[in-house]
């Protein structure tokens, strides 16, 4: 690991070069994100890393500006080069670099994250949990449920085509409190067998996106005004993804636990949005069914 006298790990931009040695990390820690994603946040935000004493990338860190606020992710570093200081350093770095764009920072942690992230400053925020399926699409979320929730909100779930980009930009912005269009519209490239909205008389009351991963299709965001119109585009989805599926659902949604329960999906692990010196997240809880990932907000 390269250090300067009498400093910490020295951390530089993650680039294009570095992008085979981050996604090692990846792997080697079980996560789930592939090369797109890198690209993601080089490409819209920025990427860090520290390099070990042969060239090789030992950690990185990533952040994405928002308006008004900005994500700290993918805080990773290999195993040999753990308990030596090396994530504190780029978390702070992280830290720093938002707000010196007059940011503030957010994430989404573990529970072992929690109790790092508390001591400095970062106050609890959503309770997260996180939903895995292993088994393949036919088991699904029960058909006529999804027929019954659809038609309690007179709803039509649809492929979500150019035409519906206002209205979702103008939908997502308020759920999630600042517009990413830019990012959302990477995700619906990765998943546009699936992506969709639910529009009643012409209007877009919610939408679905998601992405390829390494080990699972990651679903989310999932933003919606009610809980029938969220799981009508749940059901959508699911029937059109084959293999594993990870689900990261807020925990006031409680009508998804059963749904998911019986389509074969079980808990995976919790997570807590946090933000740096602000005691409530951004954004509308009600309307944000499941988040994109923990990486992306």
């Amino acid at each position: 690991m390269l250090k300067s006298p009498g400093r910490g790990p020295d951390i530089a931009p993650l680039d294009g070069a570095d992008l085979d040695g981050a996604q090692a990390l990846v792997a080697e820690s079980g996560w789930n994100q592939v090369r797109a994603d890198w690209e993601l946040f080089t490409g819209l935000g920025a990427a860090f890393k520290v390099l070990r004493a042969d060239g090789e990338v030992a950690a990185t860190a990533a952040t994405l500006p928002y308006s008004g606020f900005g994500w700290i992710s993918m805080v990773l570093v290999a195993k040999s080069q753990r308990r030596m200081g090396i994530a504190t350093a780029l978390l702070e770095h992280c830290i720093a670099h938002l707000r010196d764009r007059s940011l503030v920072p957010v994430l989404d942690a573990t529970p072992a994250g929690r109790e790092v992230y508390r001591p400095l400053g970062f106050h609890d925020g959503w309770p997260i949990t996180r939903w895995r399926r292993q088994t393949p699409r036919a088991a699904s979320l029960d058909a006529s449920a999804s027929a019954s929730a659809a038609s309690a909100s007179a709803v039509e779930v649809l492929p979500l085509r150019d035409a519906g980009w206002p209205q979702v930009s103008a939908l997502d912005s308020t759920a999630f409190g600042a517009d990413r269009t830019p990012l959302l519209r990477r995700l619906h490239a990765r998943s546009a067998q699936f992506a969709c909205v639910a529009e009643r008389g012409g209007r877009v009351e919610g939408y679905l996106l998601g992405r390829n991963g390494r080990q699972a299709t990651q679903v989310g965001p999932i933003i919606a005004h009610d809980p029938d119109v969220a799981s009508a585009l749940l059901a959508h989805a699911l029937a059109r993804i084959d293999g594993a599926v990870l689900l990261d659902v807020l925990d006031r949604h409680t009508h998804f636990a059963p749904l998911l329960g019986a389509a074969g999906f079980a808990v995976e692990r919790s997570y807590t949005r946090m933000t740096l010196d602000r005691a409530t997240p951004f954004g509308d809880a009600s309307m944000m069914a499941a988040i994109a990932g923990p990486e992306l907000g």
